[in-house]
């Protein structure tokens, strides 16, 4: 299965040739893709030969290259049973701000900072702590900590705000505490470069290779990457404190950013029980459709280590305006495949510079087909991005 026949985001489609025969067309596009895919594998492998990445420096800021547009986060996902929690802090230099997330999920209600669920801060120059949210690292590449202290209002389960919403009449919230420490033994992820090269090279085989796509390439360059490990501590939820005990994954990226460069996006950061007496399962999950290519990748974390995916197919059950109700994943991985029924519990969206949508979901997950019911359980966190804005000759989305 592939992710192109089964991504509910969906590549292009097929190369078309003018009026030449079906079979001549058929094999001229399927000669030039694999070319480009021979070309890709070859590209994938030697850059990731060459470059090794990322160092402990690299979890520092970075300095502004002066580019627009140029950002760089710092975020933490975290997830167990019946919660999940994502804060981030985003560096913006451009606009002198600083733009910070915090938002708890559980399948009864949903936390989020007052507003718009989102907070920009303008000045300031630490770039691990902004309103209340405060991001240390205590070793590079191993043990991160996370703390906030403040207002978050209270949402019902689809993200909608409680109380009285009238300009002059504050919604309902709380006084909230979180005390968080994510570490890691395992080596950072680095998408693209540390993703299945077989994978990497279909996908950029299967691509629109132009000038235009180079040249945007070369412009906004992004780096990324991703670490899962544990996550302990505390939460204060007004009187009411719980202990923390989960999985997390921890990202950090910076360059170029545009909350509408992808027409539609998801990750998915899942934790499942083992089967049969064996350990936790954990796999995160990256798709993107962009115009020209379609990009999608991940790992899955086994008792032996970590992975990177093979395939992945992505078939979602969409609701207008909102967050799918449920996602299928089929991952291909060493080990053997998972497949996955993720089901959302709770959801809240952001709006992101007028260019894109971001919609967090608590969700359940359950291998399926699986014998015993609380086998191959489990919990995740699924982001879902979509372009807001249309492109040049299309109707708004």
């Amino acid at each position: 299965m592939t992710a192109s026949k089964h991504d509910g985001f969906g590549p292009p489609g097929g190369e078309q040739a003018g009026p030449a025969e079906p079979a001549e067309t058929g094999l001229s596009s399927l000669l030039r893709r694999g070319v480009k895919a021979a070309i890709a594998r070859w590209a994938v492998r030697h850059r990731s030969e060459a470059e090794i990445w990322p160092r402990p420096q690299d979890e520092a800021p970075h300095a502004w290259d002066g580019r627009p547009h140029f950002a760089e986060d710092y975020t933490l996902a975290a997830v167990q049973p019946g919660l999940a929690l994502v804060a981030r802090i985003e560096w913006l230099p451009g606009r002198d701000a600083h733009r910070i997330w915090l938002t708890i999920l559980t399948p009864t209600a949903v936390y989020a900072l007052p507003g718009t669920g989102q907070a920009l801060l303008r000045g300031g120059g630490d770039h691990w702590r902004a309103g209340g949210l405060a991001f240390d690292c205590v070793e590079p590449l191993r043990t991160w900590t996370l703390r906030y202290r403040g207002r978050l209002e209270v949402r019902d389960a689809e993200g909608q705000r409680r109380g009285p919403v009238g300009e002059e009449l504050p919604a309902e919230d709380l006084e909230v505490r979180v005390d968080l420490t994510f570490v890691s033994q395992l080596p950072a992820f680095v998408p693209g470069s540390d993703d299945d090269p077989d994978l990497v090279s279909r996908q950029v085989g299967a691509a629109d290779w132009d000038a235009r796509l180079l040249k945007q390439l070369r412009r906004d360059r992004l780096r990324s990457y991703v670490q899962a490990g544990e996550v302990h501590g505390a939460l204060v939820l007004g009187s009411s404190l719980s202990t923390f005990g989960g999985a997390g994954l921890r990202q950090h990226s910076w360059g170029v950013r545009d909350w509408g460069a992808s027409d539609a996006a998801m990750q998915c950061f899942a934790h499942l029980a083992g089967e049969q007496g064996a350990g936790p399962v954990r796999a995160w999950v990256h798709s993107a459709q962009f115009p020209w290519i379609h990009l999608a990748g991940g790992f899955v974390q086994r008792a032996a280590g970590l992975v990177p995916i093979r395939d992945l197919g992505v078939a979602p059950t969409r609701r207008p305006g909102r967050a799918p109700s449920h996602v299928g994943l089929h991952i291909d991985a060493p080990g053997g495949a998972l497949e996955l029924e993720v089901e959302t519990i709770a959801e809240l969206a952001l709006d992101m510079d007028g260019r894109g949508r971001l919609e967090f979901s608590l969700c359940r997950v359950r291998q399926a087909h699986a014998e015993d019911h609380g086998a191959g359980a489990g919990w995740a966190l699924l982001i879902t991005q979509r372009r807001l804005v249309p492109r040049s000759g299309e109707a708004p989305p």
